[in-house]
């Protein structure tokens, strides 16, 4: 009779797939970020250009009228006659220059609207998100690959309009007359770290707005509605970001055309200020001297870094928001 062994028992080592797919590195997320929307970034880059040579052109031309008035000593007299054409000229070039500052003031609502709010909103509109979020890269990684390519984007043509903003207010500094002060509105927000700051601000507003309303075109009414009201909020407060002066000159109305007068007006005797409309038709108190509140040209640059630092935390504020929206939105 035979007898049988009994079987062997051989190990075996089995490997246990990984739970967790590796992760995709943000470099391919960047260059797909950039293969998909290569037709925006060439369209930016050349609209910079031009926007550039515009600006710069101006800037140029500016300079030539500066050089045209101080030959012919009209700065002081303007009004003799033989300063007339150079009157003109000067004239021509400032609205010229505001041209060229509005333009540079529209570049935060152009990235606002045009890179911003389509983002997340056109991949809601076309169901793709639901192929993108399904696949082996999360949802967060995938956003953060998209803004920093459009994002770096909206970043880099703030700092070239601001750069050149920053040009054209060189060049017309000291301002030519009291309405080109760079305190004014339009100057104010054309240049320097408030219109870099601005951008991103904008950009991030435009898809935190694509986010929320998931649709193409509300998303870019609301982000140039929310771009608007932030920076008229920016513009009123910007007063108050440095102390004002005050000063008790011989007469009203001889500040510097850099300075930004706030509230002038009459200090009588017992020491009540009054504005001139106070005055009424009898004049001011016997007494009187003359008040007037301002910044000082000193004042721009703080201002404007003050500024730029106030939009940082809305910044980060309107990108967490998006980034805990998406993270709770179903596919």
């Amino acid at each position: 009779m035979t007898v049988s062994s009994f079987p062997q028992v051989v190990p075996v080592r089995l490997h246990r797939p990984a739970l967790r797919p590796k992760p995709v590195r943000y470099r391919a997320l960047v260059r797909l970020s950039l293969r998909r929307h290569r037709g925006a970034l060439a369209a930016l880059t050349v609209s910079s250009a031009l926007l550039a040579v515009w600006v710069l052109r101006t800037a140029q031309d500016v300079v030539r009228v500066r050089a045209e008035r101080a030959a012919n000593s009209c700065a002081e007299a303007p009004y003799l006659q033989r300063c007339d054409l150079t009157v003109q000229h000067v004239s021509d070039t400032l609205q010229a220059v505001q041209h060229a500052q509005f333009a540079l003031v529209v570049v935060p609502a152009l990235a606002a609207a045009l890179l911003g709010a389509p983002l997340l909103a056109q991949e809601y509109e076309r169901r793709t998100h639901r192929l993108l979020w399904t696949q082996s890269v999360p949802r967060q990684r995938w956003l953060t690959g998209e803004l920093l390519v459009l994002g770096g984007a909206s970043a880099a043509v703030g700092l070239v309009a601001a750069a050149l903003g920053t040009r054209l207010r060189t060049v017309t500094s000291p301002a030519l007359t009291h309405d080109s002060s760079a305190f004014a509105a339009l100057p104010y927000n054309s240049f320097g770290p408030v219109l870099a700051t601005a951008t991103v601000l904008a950009f991030a507003i435009g898809v935190l707005a694509g986010e929320l309303t998931r649709r193409t075109v509300p998303a870019v009414v609301c982000a140039l509605l929310g771009h608007a009201v932030v920076l008229s909020l920016l513009t009123w407060l910007r007063r108050f970001l440095q102390p004002t002066l005050t000063r008790f000159p011989p007469h009203g109305y001889d500040l510097a055309p850099d300075d930004w007068l706030l509230r002038d007006g009459v200090v009588t005797a017992d020491g009540r200020r009054l504005s001139y409309a106070q005055c009424g038709s009898t004049g001011c108190p016997d007494g009187s001297r003359v008040f007037d509140v301002y910044h000082s040209a000193s004042q721009l640059w703080p201002m404007q870094w003050t500024q730029a630092a106030l939009t940082v935390p809305l910044t980060a504020l309107a990108l967490l928001l998006v980034y805990r929206s998406i993270r709770r939105r179903r596919p």
